[in-house]
């Protein structure tokens, strides 16, 4: 058993007090990285540490130390933006994301005592992606060829007990455009989805986290770059199955162009309402399984033509919200309606039980600081 810090507690009394770790460090004359280590598990303090710290917030030693097995650290997984790298910093700022929602799930409405279905063993072979979007097809009793929306999506996510937090990080800004973050002590699993992307892309995004979720065992034994290729594939063939891929092929092989090839992907795109790549990579792995020929098209043209094609549409926060930048009270209620949530019922029994800082929601949810204050009034 390890001595670790009583956090939600540290946190709270923080905040109750008033102090930022900044000014806790400068408090106990430390170091502001010392302080951080203590609150993202790191580091455990000194005893004279301890008690100058057990001093300056009124906590005794059994207040701030608890016995028991060190929490293990968060997974987590971007969903990247085109052309971005995956730093150390990128990785520390979401496992911290994590370690701040763990005490939020005593408040989730979740069984006790069942956990949700995960798979066994996770294969990126044709054939077994295909047989599961079958089965995941069938759960949801959906045709096999019938384009998937998104209330299946939100239902499947629900089912399997994955929180879903909209949020508005930008559209050019980001690193990530959703970020997955499993805490393996309470088995619990939550999505980040930018708000502020494109309609296509999102319902790509969405499918690519439901295969996060199923495959955690991936994440589990930190096979990094085998769970993202299997959260594409299955993406791919949830939204676009083999079934669909093979009766698109005859329509495709008959164009003799590449301004005609895509003119067809960018129709059954627009049919599915699915981004243009999707149909137009699915067709290419049939005909690879199948050892069918495939006529590639230039990759320059297919890219523009697609940034043409998701012109065309809104992003999912202007038509959630109508172009307007909505108040914390509206962005709740509309992305409760929307997405059946319940994060942010969840902040809230956790906001009134804690009394937690803005900085903290802020750091949580990755949003500014004055959108964490006003987002915390709205909770309280």
């Amino acid at each position: 058993m390890a001595k670790i810090l009583n956090l939600p507690l540290l946190q709270a009394t923080l905040a109750e007090k008033g102090l930022s770790q900044t000014a806790l460090s400068e408090a106990l004359g430390l170091s502001k990285a010392a302080v951080s280590k203590w609150f993202k598990g790191k580091s455990f303090p000194r005893p004279q540490e301890l008690l100058k710290l057990g001093k300056l917030l009124g906590l005794g030693f059994k207040d701030l130390v608890q016995s028991g097995p060190a929490a293990a650290e968060p997974l987590v997984a971007f969903r990247k933006r085109a052309g971005t790298v995956t730093k150390d910093e990128h990785t520390s700022r979401a496992q911290d994301m994590g370690r701040l929602l763990a005490p939020v799930v005593t408040h989730l409405p979740f069984d006790n005592f069942v956990a949700p279905v995960r798979l066994k063993d996770p294969q990126l072979d044709y054939d077994y992606i295909q047989q599961l979007v079958t089965k995941v097809r069938l759960e949801l009793d959906l045709d096999p060829v019938k384009p998937i929306d998104f209330e299946n999506l939100i239902g499947k996510f629900n089912e399997l007990q994955a929180v879903l937090v909209p949020v508005m990080w930008g559209k050019k800004s980001r690193h990530e455009n959703a970020l997955h973050i499993y805490l393996p002590d309470s088995r619990t699993t939550w999505v980040f989805l930018n708000l502020d992307s494109e309609l296509h892309d999102f319902k790509f995004w969405m499918a690519h986290e439901l295969g996060h979720v199923l495959s955690v065992s991936l994440l589990e034994g930190n096979e990094i770059e085998r769970a993202e290729d299997f959260a594409d594939a299955f993406a791919g063939a949830l939204l676009f199955p083999e079934r669909a891929a093979a009766e698109s092929l005859d329509e495709y092989s008959r164009k003799k162009t590449d301004a005609t090839r895509i003119q067809a992907i960018l129709r059954i795109a627009k049919d599915y309402l699915i981004s243009p790549f999707s149909v137009y990579r699915e067709i290419q792995r049939y005909c690879e399984h199948h050892e069918l020929p495939f006529a590639t098209v230039k990759q320059p043209s297919l890219h523009a033509a697609i940034s043409q094609f998701n012109k065309r549409y809104q992003t999912i926060r202007e038509m959630l919200f109508d172009g307007d930048v909505p108040s914390a009270d509206h962005y709740m209620r509309i992305s409760n309606e929307t997405f059946s949530t319940p994060v942010f019922k969840a902040l809230g029994d956790y906001v009134k039980a804690t009394e937690v800082s803005p900085s903290v929601l802020s750091r949580m949810l990755d949003v500014p600081l004055w959108d964490a204050r006003e987002l915390k009034q709205a909770l309280a």
